[in-house]
């Protein structure tokens, strides 16, 4: 039957629009996989190419060398054993949009967002990439199964979505937009992260969401057949499986129909690869009963990662799920030590953020891209080993809180110690480019009793304070990304993979708290074995309280007053607390100047390495709204 014959009985005749749609039919009803029609489509374009080609190339060759038979001769003869030939078609794999939660160690890293194009870069996306192309999960536009699927309807998409086209990538990260630039794996698989850190910051609970190449092929069946009737005859058909009936985890096996492998031994009379030893093309083979679970993304990548980098579970999603735009909110932790904060007054002032307020003074600014500059936090905590402060507010709460913050005790015996480890929890929508470390660094001037509570109001009133005071952000080192909650999103976790991230947590905890600990015992060491005299002791806190005056006479610009009765107090005091032997322990001497200085031989709470180098004994705060 010829090709006319065919089209004449179909009643297609000549109309390709006509053939695409009805092509793009069979393939979503199932009655032919997507492998069947490439196949058909290549060889039915190979044959065509073929002769074009060794027509064009005899008569190149032949205007070219006329004079030269022998060469003419031997590329003739090339082209010839070359006929035959197809140009080999990538092959087409199943791929889902998966979300995966991880947790990294940010210290070595150069931040979570990978800057593209610049050979130093050291983030944590470049390594997951890396990972990525390694592992073989991610493929190629033309090998995305769920392009390949689009492709025959994307002209209507295009002129049904074209009002909200814009609205649509920036939101829900369409295909359309990705498959732009095709030669990106990384918009191929529609990639979105949850949150971005800076240098330094660690998170425990990151998500992203991809396309990643699945275990089960695309022309995969269902077990169970369907029934449809053709004229006379009655077939039995099995359907291609669709996402919604494949495993949501890597435990769940699914029984399915799956072609057999390709042979890949080429047949002695010039079969291709798509042909088996008897020249039978595969479509017409049976398919094969076959048992299939999904990959173990989690393990597969943790095999690859560095281990500062751990997966640790995975889930399907749907084709909008973006991992941004789906966050319903994000928790922030960050960590220090007691030392002399006033947690109450911490809590207080954190109470005062809660609900929506423009946190313009609370952040860097970065106007280029950013114009609005308000935030809701909804939640919070001041968390210590012996109490817990709670702060909260409605999500539609606009106005400022002024409620005391909830106290919940916690059953312990352990005493209060400057060596506590504690952490504030805040929980919000989203927020703006370093929001948290700026938030940290005005609650340390309050627990440190520089500054009021009421401060937090002050900086949230832009009327009344428009331009941001100039102040040091609270270091990078202890804050972490700690929880990202999206409203259905179920991750699985296996036994196997836990127990695999447990041992590396466990290490890293074991080689800090051994270096802690190590420190601890040389402070307790020097506190309670060495001596110092205690005139050095006087001539100590006498220096640093005569600069401590010069620098805020020259503050408030008035002349210092040497003759000031403070100067004499400060003697008293000293008198008052001399030992009876001139030699005092190093401990009762840094108990000592810190009593009578408001001193402590350790940096602010949240300071960097740079800024506390900045900071004296000597220094002298200047309040926030008068810098």
């Amino acid at each position: 039957m010829t090709k006319d014959n065919i089209l004449g009985d179909i009643s297609i005749g000549g109309d390709n629009d006509v053939a695409i749609k009805a092509l793009h039919a069979l393939i979503k009803s199932g009655k032919i996989s997507v492998e069947d029609a490439k196949s058909a489509v290549s060889s039915a374009r190979g044959s065509k190419y073929d002769e074009a080609k060794t027509a064009t190339s005899a008569d190149a060759q032949s205007t070219k060398n006329g004079s030269n038979g022998d060469k003419n001769n031997k590329n003739n003869t090339q082209i010839k054993n070359n006929k035959g030939k197809k140009e080999k078609q990538p092959e087409v794999y199943r791929t889902r949009h998966v979300a995966l939660q991880f947790s990294y160690d940010g210290t070595e890293f150069s931040g979570f967002a990978q800057n593209i194009g610049k050979e130093c870069d050291n983030s944590v996306e470049k390594a997951l990439f890396a990972a990525l192309e390694k592992t073989r999960l991610l493929v190629s536009p033309e090998e995305n199964g769920m392009l390949v699927m689009n492709a025959a309807n994307e002209e209507e998409k295009k002129a049904e979505d074209a009002d909200g086209k814009k609205e649509e990538n920036e939101t829900e990260g369409s295909f359309s937009n990705k498959k732009k630039n095709v030669d990106s794996l990384r918009n191929a698989a529609q990639y979105s992260r949850c949150g971005r850190t800076d240098k330094g910051v660690h998170a425990h609970g990151q998500v992203v969401a991809l396309y990643l190449k699945s275990a089960f092929p695309l022309s995969a069946r269902k077990l169970e057949s369907s029934f449809t009737v053709d004229g006379d005859d009655t077939k039995n058909e099995f359907q291609l499986l669709k996402e919604e009936t494949l495993p949501k985890n890597s435990l769940d096996g699914l029984e399915c129909l799956v072609p057999p492998k390709k042979n890949k031994k080429k047949s002695k009379k010039g079969g291709d690869d798509n042909d088996d030893d008897n020249g039978t093309p595969q479509q017409q083979q049976s398919f094969q009963q076959k048992t299939i679970t999904e990959y173990d993304y989690p393990r597969m990548l943790n095999n690859i990662l560095p281990p500062s980098i751990r997966i640790l579970g995975w889930c399907p999603v749907s084709p909008n799920f973006s991992a941004r735009f789906s966050c319903a909110n994000r928790t922030y932790r960050y960590f220090f030590p007691r030392r002399n904060l006033d947690l109450a007054a911490m809590a207080q002032g954190l109470q005062y953020m809660m609900g929506r307020n423009d946190f313009r003074n609370m952040c860097k600014m970065n106007c280029e891209q950013v114009y609005n500059f308000e935030r809701l936090l909804m939640n919070g905590k001041v968390v210590s080993p012996q109490r817990v402060y709670i702060v909260s507010t409605e999500e539609d709460e606009k106005k400022k809180v002024s409620s005391q913050p909830a106290i919940e005790e916690l059953s312990t015996t352990q005493q209060e110690s400057p060596y506590d480890i504690c952490h504030v929890e805040i929980i919000g929508q989203a927020f703006l480019w370093h929001q948290i470390r700026c938030i940290l660094s005005i609650l340390f001037c309050v627990g440190r009793k520089l500054e009021s509570p009421d401060i937090v109001q002050e900086l949230l009133d832009i009327e009344t304070n428009p331009r941001k005071p100039s102040y040091e952000m609270a270091s990078e080192a202890a804050l972490v990304l700690q929880d990202c909650t999206f409203a259905r999103l179920h991750l699985g976790r296996t036994v196997c993979n836990l127990w695999n991230v447990t041992k590396v947590l466990e290490r890293r905890w074991e080689d800090h708290a051994v270096a802690a600990e190590r420190a601890n015992d040389a402070l307790t060491t020097i506190k309670s074995e060495t001596e110092v005299r205690y005139s050095d002791v006087v001539e100590f806190v006498e220096k640093i309280y005569k600069n401590r005056k010069k620098k805020e006479a020259r503050r408030i610009n008035r002349p210092a007053d040497d003759d000031d009765d403070d100067d004499d107090d400060i003697c008293k005091e000293m008198e008052k607390r001399a030992p009876p032997t001139p030699m005092i322990s190093w401990g009762i001497a840094i108990k000592i100047i810190r009593d009578i200085l408001n001193v402590h031989p350790y940096p602010p709470s949240g300071s960097t390495g740079q800024t506390a180098k900045g900071q004296t004994e000597s220094t002298v705060h200047v309040p926030l709204l008068e810098r």
